[in-house]
């Protein structure tokens, strides 16, 4: 179940109980904290105050923090989410995947029976969950909202959702609380579901008028992507008279299936996408810059 895979498939998501999620969960990489040393004139003294995060299963330290550092496992972080998604009453019908990437490592979770938007453009979206834990990070456990379109067969980010949201830092008073944490930010995110459809809606009624493809790869790059290269892969996708909805489509379906993205770029530009094209109110073409 553990992999590396496309988001926008569902042959690789996984029909799975929580008790199931929790034992593929336990594949995942551990942490640990140990003392650093520096050489003083060809010895070896132990750093005060500054200790190296160790990967467990790669056994490299992947970065100095201080004393009050607090480690969180991959295990650590995911297992209460599963806690709460069970606690919700949920889990009834439920499909995820875990991707691995040693430092990082993300959990998705659909629930199938959590259907909007099905009459509307573009057709029926499935409400979800992603959680990511990183060992290379201050700011390790991050929860937000995730959906996958069911016609296109995209993913996208919904990580600006007011209380739909969680992030925990390195420090005793973030990861003692994380479990409370993550119980109420499950219950928000059921309660509150119809937020993203009231998003979608907006997106669909604001228009965006292009004037030609080269308009479009401008402003996806000064948007989104930040260079040439994925903006005219995506360009071609979107319509000249639009509207949020449709450019914010091209891009997710993109970094979802795209073999020309990794990971990270993957991430990068769907967070893009929700943060400028989404949420953006409106968005204005980009036009050549004025000669002087």
């Amino acid at each position: 179940m553990v992999s590396t895979f496309g988001i926008g498939y569902i042959q690789d998501y996984h029909e799975a109980s929580v008790d199931q999620a929790r034992q593929a969960i336990q594949t995942l990489d551990g942490v640990d904290i140990i003392p650093l040393y520096r050489e003083n004139e060809g010895n070896y003294e132990q750093t005060k105050n500054i200790y190296g995060v160790v990967n467990t299963g790669t056994n490299k330290v992947t970065m100095p923090v201080s004393h009050r550092y607090k480690p969180l496992s991959h295990i650590g972080g995911f297992g209460p989410a599963l806690d709460a998604i069970e606690s919700a009453d949920i889990d009834r019908e439920m499909m995820l995947n875990i991707e691995n990437h040693g430092d990082t490592a993300e959990l998705y979770v659909l629930f199938p029976e959590m259907m909007f938007n099905e009459d509307k453009e573009g057709g029926g979206m499935m409400y979800g969950l992603r959680f990511r834990n990183q060992y290379d990070q201050k700011t390790s456990f991050r929860g937000h909202v995730f959906c996958w379109r069911v016609q296109c067969l995209n993913g996208s980010t919904h990580a600006r959702l007011g209380e739909m949201i969680i992030s925990a830092r390195h420090v005793d008073s973030h990861i003692q609380s994380l479990s409370e944490k993550i119980h109420t930010f499950v219950e928000h995110m059921v309660a509150n579901a119809g937020q993203v459809e009231t998003v979608v809606d907006a997106a669909i009624e604001s228009p965006v008028n292009f004037s030609d493809y080269d308009e479009i790869v401008r402003t996806l790059t000064g948007t989104v992507t930040g260079g040439e290269r994925h903006s005219k892969d995506i360009a071609p996708a979107i319509p000249l008279e639009t509207n949020r909805w449709q450019i914010f489509n091209a891009i997710t379906d993109y970094a979802s299936h795209s073999n020309r993205v990794s990971w990270k770029t993957r991430d990068r530009l769907l967070d893009n996408a929700e943060r400028n094209i989404l949420m953006a109110g409106t968005v204005s073409p980009i036009v050549d810059p004025i000669e002087v």
